[in-house]
């Protein structure tokens, strides 16, 4: 777990970057931080891995405080991932992933098992980790920057834009892969993004920052539902009810599974949100099946849906 302690960042000339800020990371979570420019979330980040000392407060991982613990140790323990993901053009993939255990002393066999256990996660061909940077597409350096942040197998992952810089079409394709990954691990993620829809799909809490000061801290249900004031209600836009169809799994409001249902050409996966879930309904009628490993799981309605978009609607204008 990382909390943070009143925790306030400032500079030798004055600039307040980061104002009193309180919240935990619960275990296993991802959380992210999401705001305007200069609103100082990656300042809020960098604190947790002492690339930024704090000013005042106090940040502690798993109830010891950072300042007590070696700041390169403290490093090496945490996974960093950043928009230019920084490869050594020099070193072959599969050196550049095994990086931190190789620093940490893993021996030559161990270190080539978890490559290779890394690159299967990711989805990259096994022949992959002997080629060099250069020969990369972003999307595939990206992966490689997340297998490597992966490697020693850190409690936590600190992610700066991670997917910023890639094509929208990539960027939603890594997004789904490292949610499939995610639920795989027990690690801590705190991940930075200007972008209120990529923080709402990949956080189970979200930060919303202004100014250096945290305004509000929810689960992204909580957030669509009950924004705390004019500010993050303008942040998060006016198509609440579509976010918040894009934050809920179809595993949350499925029916049980009709007997001979048809399953189709593209059934749905309780992992899908409501929201592809409503797209597929209109381009393929209803009911849709819930299909998980080969079974089916569940059935699927627009009125299922409609349910939930209601209930957010009523919420929203209370």
């Amino acid at each position: 777990m990382i909390e943070l302690v009143n925790v306030t960042k400032e500079y030798g000339d004055g600039t307040v970057a980061v104002e009193d800020v309180s919240f935990e990371v619960p275990r296993g979570e991802t959380v992210t931080l999401v705001g305007p420019s200069g609103c100082g979330k990656t300042t809020t980040m960098t604190m947790v891995n002492r690339l930024t000392e704090v000013t005042e407060g106090e940040i502690l991982v798993d109830g010891e405080p950072i300042t007590e613990m070696d700041r390169i140790e403290l490093r090496r323990n945490i996974g960093y991932v950043i928009q230019e993901i920084g490869l050594f053009e020099h070193m072959t993939v599969g050196e550049n992933i095994a990086i931190v255990p190789d620093l940490r002393g893993w021996d030559e066999e161990e270190k080539e098992a978890r490559v290779e256990e890394l690159l299967e996660l990711i989805q990259l061909p096994q022949s992959v980790k002997e080629d060099y940077p250069a020969n990369l597409s972003g999307g595939q350096r990206q992966r490689v920057g997340v297998a490597r942040a992966m490697a020693a197998k850190p409690d936590i992952i600190l992610m700066d834009e991670p997917f910023g810089a890639l094509d929208p079409i990539t960027r939603e394709e890594l997004q789904d892969e490292f949610l499939d990954i995610q639920k795989q691990l027990d690690t801590t993620i705190m991940f930075v993004t200007h972008d209120i829809d990529e923080a709402l799909k990949m956080g189970d809490r979200v930060a919303v920052l202004k100014d250096g000061k945290l305004i509000q801290y929810d689960t992204p249900e909580d957030l669509l539902g009950n924004p705390t004031d004019d500010f993050v209600a303008s942040f998060i836009g006016t198509d609440r009810v579509l976010k918040q169809l894009a934050a809920v799994e179809v595993r949350e409001v499925m029916n049980p599974p009709a007997g001979g249902q048809d399953v189709g050409d593209h059934p749905l996966s309780p992992d899908d949100s409501l929201k592809v879930a409503l797209q597929r309904i209109f381009q393929q009628g209803e009911p849709l099946a819930v299909v998980e490993n080969g079974e089916v799981v569940g059935q699927l309605r627009e009125a299922d849906i409609q349910g939930v978009t209601d209930r957010r609607t009523s919420e929203v204008r209370q």
